[in-house]
């Protein structure tokens, strides 16, 4: 058996797939090749409306799926043909999938991906393990984040450490010797992405440079910070279907963007740092991963917000770019070798086995 797993992932802000083939075969995970495949701005645009709560028909729906899972095949199929994959033998594709909507908390609970792995698993001709955030909800916990145990795994459980991932929504690993907490905190870049996506035109503001020359707006600031998703207790999961332009108090849209990014650039800030303090005490070492660490206003706010510096993974050897495909080529493994994987739930921790297996040919 190959020690070597392909990891698949598009993020909630959907722009970008991102995969790694990452060699399981010594202490440290190592990173042998990685691929990045855009999402021109149609076929975005369209998952974002679906995960808005757009209606749309049966057959819209197979549609988009399709056309995403195409993309996710390409992605992996240029990942292979790299030349420190050419001899190498890729035991299985860990496939994340593109969530559109996600509910651990309705009457029936269930998330909902866009991601064929029939369709990879066939053009590769390799094992695609998927649905991962499923059976994590089906053992009891919230589908999300999956990336806690494989950070205490990489970045050592036992040392003093809190992994910030800036992707759309925000998320947290917290390793406190021994002490391990995985929790959604509220959108990071999904209010900016989607804001400037819909009244600008543009992916997402480069660099935080229009939020620096705005000034926030108060008053919507307070409102947003009001929401009753902040006091949930934790594990909490979240995304676009609660954070989307809807959310946006309509007071801040008839302001002029600058201002409007900045306040939305605050409040992103004010809640991470907000959890962020609640949860540690004393000194600690902060690592970010995420499009969130390239946004300098929003690292500088969380900063100014923090009693503590932001360093990124890389200091610690791992891309912070593609360290959350690592988590999926990692839950790929440990589906193969039926290794089981911990999940925090409301009841305590279990052990249970994770994704679906895919094998056509």
């Amino acid at each position: 058996m190959s020690s070597i797993y392909i990891g698949i992932m598009s993020g909630t802000s959907a722009d970008a797939i991102d995969a790694c083939a990452v060699d399981f075969s010594k202490k440290r995970p190592l990173i042998l090749a990685k691929h990045t495949t855009q999402i021109h701005n149609d076929l975005q645009r369209r998952i974002i409306d679906l995960s808005q709560g757009e209606k749309v028909s049966a057959r819209h729906f197979g549609e988009l799926n399709q056309e995403l899972s195409k993309k996710f095949s390409q992605c992996a199929e240029k990942l292979i043909s790299k030349r420190e994959l050419r001899s190498k033998k890729i035991e299985a594709i860990g496939l994340a999938g593109q969530t559109v909507w996600h509910a651990p908390k309705d009457k029936n609970p269930f998330t909902m991906q866009l991601g064929d792995p029939n369709l990879i698993a066939s053009n590769n001709g390799i094992k695609v393990v998927s649905n991962f955030r499923n059976s994590h909800i089906a053992l009891g916990g919230e589908g999300a984040p999956l990336t806690t145990y494989f950070h205490a795994e990489l970045f050592g459980a036992r040392k003093k450490r809190l992994i910030l991932n800036l992707g759309g929504i925000a998320n947290i690993t917290l390793l406190d010797r021994g002490t391990i907490l995985g929790t959604d905190i509220g959108p990071a870049n999904a209010l900016i992405d989607i804001y400037c996506q819909k009244k600008l035109g543009i992916k997402f503001d480069k660099n935080g440079k229009l939020a620096s020359k705005g000034k926030v707006d108060n008053a919507s600031l307070k409102s947003m910070l009001k929401h009753s998703f902040f006091r949930k207790r934790y594990p909490k999961t979240t995304g676009k279907e609660l954070f989307n332009y809807d959310f946006i108090p309509k007071k801040l849209l008839a302001k002029n963007p600058s201002d409007c990014v900045a306040t939305l650039n605050e409040f992103s800030a004010l809640i991470i740092s907000k959890e962020i303090n609640k949860l540690v005490d004393g000194p600690i070492e902060i690592y970010a991963c995420g499009g969130g660490i390239y946004n300098t206003t929003l690292l500088n706010n969380l900063e100014g917000f923090l009693d503590h510096k932001i360093q990124s993974t890389n200091i610690l050897g791992v891309d912070p770019d593609y360290l959350e495909a690592m988590t999926f080529a990692w839950l790929a493994r440990n589906a193969i070798r039926r290794i089981k994987t911990k999940v925090f739930t409301s009841k305590g921790l279990v052990y249970g086995y994770l994704g679906s297996i895919t094998e056509i040919r």
